[in-house]
């Protein structure tokens, strides 16, 4: 007598679940290397506008997060750690710069007179993503505040921007590199693009 013929998703399941399992492992193995992060925000500025006017504008950027570290490729281990390097303000003031001389703004050093006298922190850039499971929630935001004082008028402002995505394998230097620095273009380029920084 013929024997009916077997399950036909048998074998494709075991092999996918031997392919889960492989992934498990290979996952846990990628958490553990330490990444230093590379800060190159760019801004983006309208190219019609020109605010500025030859306007002089004082720009310091300071870090208020308290600690370089900005996350952990996976939560229960230390040494999956994402920190970022010396040169962080350094760029970011180089880009705010960039922008605001796009916009017509003539750029004085801090402390010198300036129509303008902007104080930009970087108060956040995040990471985290979720300890368990196989699909885990990654979370990733920038946020910078500024102060700007213009003509004895202060104004201050907060820009965010972030998402929320799933996540098998633990993203790449250049994965995380690229979302938490685009996070970071759009939050500036907010900032830039606010005229009530630069206007009386």
């Amino acid at each position: 007598m013929r024997l009916p013929a077997p399950f036909p998703f048998a074998v494709p399941f075991r092999c996918v679940l031997a392919g889960l399992v492989l992934l498990a492992v290979l996952v846990a193995g990628c958490a553990k290397t330490p990444q230093i992060l590379p800060v190159t925000p760019t801004v983006e500025t309208a190219m019609s506008e020109t605010r500025g006017a030859g306007r002089s504008i004082a720009i310091e950027v300071v870090d208020v997060r308290g600690t370089n570290v900005v996350g952990y490729r996976d939560p229960a281990d230390p040494a999956s750690v994402i920190t970022t390097p010396p040169e962080t303000l350094a760029n970011i003031q180089r880009a705010l710069e960039d922008g605001f001389r796009r916009l017509g703004f003539a750029i004085v050093p801090v402390g010198a007179a300036a129509d303008v006298t902007l104080e930009v922190r970087l108060s956040e850039l995040g990471y985290k993503r979720d300890a368990d499971g196989l699909l885990r929630d990654l979370h990733t935001v920038a946020t910078v505040e500024a102060t700007s004082v213009l003509a004895g008028k202060t104004v201050n402002a907060i820009y965010r921007d972030g998402q929320g995505k799933d996540t098998v394998i633990a993203p790449s230097l250049h994965e995380n590199a690229a979302i938490l620095n685009k996070h970071l273009d759009a939050a500036l380029s907010k900032l830039v693009a606010d005229p009530r920084l630069t206007t009386e």
